[in-house]
């Protein structure tokens, strides 16, 4: 998987697009990427439609639990600076420390 983040990465490095990093890879560690810019939320932000964002950010959740992976999520661009992404195995250690919530706009988030 981290080596799909950073062929993203790389695209969006070409396509100036949406701006991402990838934190080095570490063995036994959680996958961690961020994007600091996101054409999406900029738009949404823009014109008031920040309210059809959740069902936007929250298909990142459910694309990681159909490769058994779970992903961790703090914040978005719509209401931060940056969309987080924590990626680990279902049944990680990792998890414990970060339950999932709803906040009151409808994301998907964890602790």
């Amino acid at each position: 998987m981290y080596k799909a983040f950073v062929r993203a990465k790389s695209g969006c490095d070409k396509w100036h697009d949406y701006e991402m990093s990838v934190a080095p890879y570490e063995t036994d560690k959680p996958i961690y990427y961020e994007f600091t810019a996101c054409p999406a939320a900029e738009f949404a932000i823009k014109h008031g439609l920040t309210d059809i964002m959740p069902a936007l950010c929250n298909v990142d959740f459910a694309s990681m639990e159909l490769l058994h992976a779970k992903l961790v999520r703090t914040t978005t661009c719509v209401d931060g600076c940056r969309c987080d992404y924590t990626i680990c195995g279902d049944k990680a250690p990792y998890l414990k420390g970060h339950p999932e919530y709803r906040d009151e706009a409808g994301f998907r988030r964890n602790r």
